[in-house]
């Protein structure tokens, strides 16, 4: 049975779902990583040479977000397992929100997995992009990483303390994967935990972008009648279409307006791909004044080119038109799972 203060914390949460307000929050403690992966360039200078955003500072960002009502917030980086106080900090940010992480697995010891939900960490997802060591690894540039990460996701499947928290594999859809997608689905089912992925996004990497969007989202969404384990929205895969389809990407885009980006020197954006034109700076700018700037650069920008899931899935939810067929697969995202004998 859920607390009173967790219960009014996701009704607040529906209510700005249900206004369309700000509720997704992309943020980057640090840009460092361990990994050199093709499609990302955070691990580059100058990204790499920013300093780590501190567990003071984030103290300062979860009261500055208190008036905006409780968030999604996405923790990422870099590697956030990288940052020493990283428990500490999903500790301040669970009180009001409701923290997320993506990693990459290599750090992961069953102690670690437990203090992560044990600070109140409601779900992590582990990078998973092939079905096999060789194409993972040299991906990643790191061998043993495919390895890593499968151990990774059991640590943190049998480390659970709550059944509400969950573990996703997920992976980024690229040219050179789309036939290794319904494998991947087969393993997390296997691992007794569920499968997301994203689209990539050619303004963070170096690889190309070949694929057929209509012919993939077809496939995606034959995957997904077959495996209620794999659980990203229907909608979200089934517009990927249209990018090839007009040329132009997916528009409208919702950037601004239901969801926005906090780098680890406190500039905010509009997104990730974004990071040059932020509207202010969280440590320094009052809430209001980030909220308005948000807002019109929502109301004048016109880029619509990408399609990953920290956009797609947010819209999806909130303007989709299939809305059952969404929130059934939002539930099987989010529901209850017991939690296994070893927790």
């Amino acid at each position: 049975m859920i607390s009173a203060h967790e219960f009014s914390k996701r009704a607040r949460l529906l209510y700005s779902g249900l206004r369309r307000r700000l509720i997704h929050l992309n943020l980057q403690l640090l840009y460092q990583c361990n990994f050199k992966c093709d499609i990302c360039d955070f691990w580059n200078p100058p990204f790499s040479k920013m300093p780590k955003m501190s567990l003071e500072q984030i103290r300062l960002v979860a009261e500055k977000l208190r008036p905006l009502g409780p968030q999604f917030i996405s923790i990422g980086g870099g590697e956030p397992l990288l940052h020493k106080e990283l428990f500490d900090i999903i500790q301040v940010l669970g009180k009001d929100n409701f923290p997320i992480m993506i990693c990459n697995g290599w750090y992961m010891t069953p102690e670690k997995a437990r203090q992560l939900f044990e600070a109140g960490l409601y779900e992590v997802s582990v990078s998973v992009d092939y079905a096999s060591a060789e194409k993972h690894d040299k991906q990643r540039n790191m061998p043993g990483a495919f390895d890593k990460a499968l151990e990774a996701l059991a640590m943190l499947n049998e480390n659970r303390v709550h059944p509400d928290q969950r573990v996703h594999m997920i992976s980024v859809v690229m040219e050179d994967n789309i036939d290794e997608i319904e494998h991947l689905v087969k393993m997390s089912k296997d691992m007794g935990i569920t499968y997301l992925l994203t689209f990539y996004s050619n303004s963070r990497g170096r690889k190309e972008a070949h694929v057929q969007p209509a012919e993939i989202a077809r496939r995606l969404l034959d995957i997904q009648k077959r495996y209620p384990e794999f659980v990203s929205l229907p909608e979200y895969l089934g517009r990927y279409a249209e990018a090839g389809e007009s040329g132009h990407g997916v528009g409208p885009c919702y950037a601004g307006k239901n969801l926005y980006n906090i780098d680890c020197q406190g500039n905010v954006t509009r997104c990730i791909d974004k990071l040059d034109d932020p509207v202010g700076n969280i440590f320094t700018d009052p809430i209001e004044h980030i909220v308005k700037g948000l807002h019109a650069q929502f109301l004048s920008q016109d880029c619509q080119q990408c399609w990953t899931s920290c956009r797609g899935s947010i819209e999806a939810l909130l303007y989709g038109k299939h809305k059952i067929a969404n929130l059934s697969a939002y539930y099987r995202m989010v529901k209850p799972v017991p939690l296994t004998k070893a927790a």
